[in-house]
């Protein structure tokens, strides 16, 4: 038998002593299953302990000697009932070992099934089990379908162990969700190392690695639950858990590039040549000609076919959004490109994060151009592919900045320069050489305090 942590064992022993008595009351159920909960060596020991006491019952039956007749038929409804319950207050995510989750699988590239000890391939799988995990490598997938409609799509080098029916937990990689409406009281739970989160019927993306659990709602709202808090994270709405807490972050714009042939009326283009950038001459200049839409998104240059003056283009947000914010954006591969975010300010005034910085080499640099000269706050030398498409992220909360390529955390510093107090506390994304073509971008700003 499984054998639980010592702290809660004498008083689990004594609720399940209680149960198989019939004498467990309400407030022992309740407090059992927040044990069954909280305490995965806790759900083992009572998996075993119900299996124990139901076989010696069939072996020998109940001990007539030891109480009188016409308690026995009630006692066994009685203990029957108590466990049904606990199950039942434990929220519907937990099922005996060994039953059916009540969902097929397939697999989209490089994707396994680990079933106890065994290695078992999805072609020979094709249902799956409680406590099933599933695998896929940096290129795969696996799709799995619940009976019910609700589709996961499993992929990033996931790692996740079914529980039942109700609860998914997601070690590391990333999950793709379509939940249909699930019964009252019965949520479907994702468990990762930082957080949890609730769903109720949803579309959504999760993901996660050591030190960090990311939440995109899609449509719905998704409980994110970690260190004793909770934030309801709703359509286009990021959810973070780690070290620092649980943040939600409210999307300020999501552009899709690609089917645009203008900017938003919140964005402007700017223009400072290379020549007065860093003097005290600086003179910033409105220039919508320095952005034009091709085939596939933005470009930040001179219109095509023309020769103008080399300088930073920026392209900044006109409202303010406070200092906090997320930026991502989707850039397509080919030539060699540059660009630039920048945080807390625009591109003069603010903090710059450069990706694919010729000379780093290609990596990334973390740096201001206030009041005149560069000064360089951080830097990563390893290089970005120009080949093939990038996803790129930058996040800063506080004195923290994070960046990231195509999911990998590449960069994670304290910034503590100072800037000029009266700026406006926007964000922005440049060039200073050759632009990329950028598919998408997207901001959030902190809605925690």
């Amino acid at each position: 038998m499984s054998v639980p942590c010592e702290e809660i064992r004498p008083e689990l022993e004594a609720l399940l002593g209680a149960m198989t008595e019939g004498a467990l009351d309400a407030a022992g159920r309740k407090r059992l299953a927040a044990i069954l909960r909280e305490h995965p060596d806790a759900r083992q020991f009572y998996l075993d302990y119900c299996q124990m006491h139901a076989l010696l019952k069939s072996a020998h039956g109940e001990l007539q000697a030891l109480e009188v007749p016409s308690m026995t038929r009630r006692r066994r409804l009685v203990w029957v009932a108590a466990a049904a319950a606990v199950l039942l207050i434990a929220g519907g995510v937990w099922q005996f070992r060994g039953t059916s989750v009540n969902a097929s699988i397939a697999a989209t590239g490089g994707a396994w099934i680990i079933r106890g000890d065994q290695k078992v391939h999805l072609a020979d799988a094709r249902r799956l089990s409680n406590g099933d995990r599933v695998v896929t490598d940096a290129d795969g997938g696996a799709e799995v379908h619940f009976d019910d409609g609700s589709k996961l799509r499993f992929f990033d080098r996931a790692d996740a162990r079914f529980q039942g029916h109700g609860r998914v937990e997601l070690k590391e990689g990333a999950v793709r969700c379509e939940v249909t409406h699930q019964p009252a009281g019965q949520p479907l739970v994702f468990a990762t190392p930082q957080a949890e989160a609730t769903i109720l019927g949803t579309s959504f993306e999760l993901s996660t690695s050591w030190n960090e659990t990311r939440l995109v709602t899609l449509s719905g709202r998704v409980r994110l639950a970690a260190e004793g808090r909770s934030v309801e994270i709703g359509p286009g709405e990021v959810g973070v858990a780690n070290s620092s807490g649980v943040v939600r972050w409210k999307p300020v714009c999501d552009l899709d590039f690609s089917k645009m042939q203008a900017l938003p009326a919140q964005m402007e283009t700017v223009f400072c040549p290379s020549r007065t950038l860093h003097t005290v001459e600086r003179k910033v200049v409105p220039s919508p000609d320095r952005t034009h839409f091709r085939d596939g998104g933005l470009v930040l240059n001179s219109v095509l076919g023309t020769q103008i003056e080399h300088g930073l283009i920026v392209t900044r947000w006109k409202e303010e959004v406070g200092d906090d914010v997320v930026l991502e954006a989707d850039v397509v591969g080919g030539q060699r490109w540059s660009l630039g975010f920048s945080l807390s300010g625009d591109s003069f005034e603010g903090y710059r994060v450069i990706f694919a910085v010729f000379g780093y080499p290609e990596g990334i640099t973390i740096d201001t151009i206030h009041p005149v000269e560069t000064v360089v706050l951080a830097s990563d030398p390893r290089p970005i592919s120009y080949e093939k498409d990038h996803v790129l992220r930058v996040e800063k909360r506080g004195k923290r900045v994070r960046i990231w390529v195509d999911r990998e955390l590449r960069m994670d510093t304290e910034i503590t320069h100072p800037l000029p107090e009266g700026r406006l506390r926007t964000f922005a994304i440049s060039n200073f050489g050759a632009p990329p073509v950028i598919r998408s971008f997207r901001a959030w700003k902190s809605a925690t305090p």
